[in-house]
């Protein structure tokens, strides 16, 4: 498939760094106060993504007061980013290989802004990304896998739909570039695995980060 992308737009959780471990910790504390039972890693690994409200929800857990939940899980998690998270295996070089090549890099998350923003200049990778977008609770009509930040970054980057990847590890990442008209490129070392992907028929698959840099070029 030839391509020519100017602009690719990354995922956060589960496509840059690997969060899952202090999420878990953060998650099972608030459910740890609420006197229910830790949630396991591959049960979080399928909650997240839908934005922090939902998180709980897709946990499919009897919490007595969900917003009560979430606004515990805000104040912990905030305090927790960095425990265990870390960039994916040569991210960094990657990320490093697009910009010398002039490549346009934005993120979209269903993280909030203050945590996907807090969690890339912790990790001394925020400076690499033109924007880093998080979609906080109040814009729920925004979060992915609606187009709509993707079609604003589009506007205002002049790019064609043809000319745009977006990176992702769940059908919520594939189906927001398809209802935005960009390439999809779906990751296989993040949060999901191969046989939930397919079913949305990504235009890439990825096995590891540095395989990017292989569609791109």
């Amino acid at each position: 498939m030839e391509n020519n992308f100017q602009l690719i737009i990354f995922d956060l959780d589960g496509t840059l760094v690997d969060t899952i471990d202090d999420i878990k910790d953060s998650a099972n504390k608030v459910l740890k106060h609420f006197g229910l039972p830790k949630a396991s890693k591959e049960k979080i690994k399928h909650s997240v993504g839908s934005g922090v409200d939902n998180f709980f929800s897709n946990l499919d857990v009897n919490v007595r007061d969900i917003q009560d939940a979430g606004k515990l899980f805000k104040e912990g998690y905030l305090k927790n980013l960095t425990n265990k998270s870390k960039l994916y295996p040569r991210m960094l070089h990657v990320v490093k290989e697009l910009k010398k090549k002039k490549i346009i890099l934005y993120v979209v998350s269903n993280k909030p802004q203050v945590f996907s923003e807090k969690l890339l200049r912790m990790l001394k990778v925020k400076k690499y990304f033109k924007k880093i977008i998080g979609i906080n609770s109040e814009e729920k009509k925004r979060l992915k896998p609606s187009p709509f930040y993707i079609r604003k970054i589009l506007l205002k980057e002049k790019v064609r739909p043809s000319e745009a990847l977006l990176v992702g590890d769940s059908k919520t990442d594939i189906l927001a570039a398809k209802n935005s008209g960009i390439f999809s490129c779906a990751v296989l070392y993040g949060f999901r695995n191969f046989k939930e992907l397919k079913k949305y028929n990504p235009d890439y698959f990825i096995k590891k980060p540095v395989d990017i840099l292989s569609i791109v070029f």
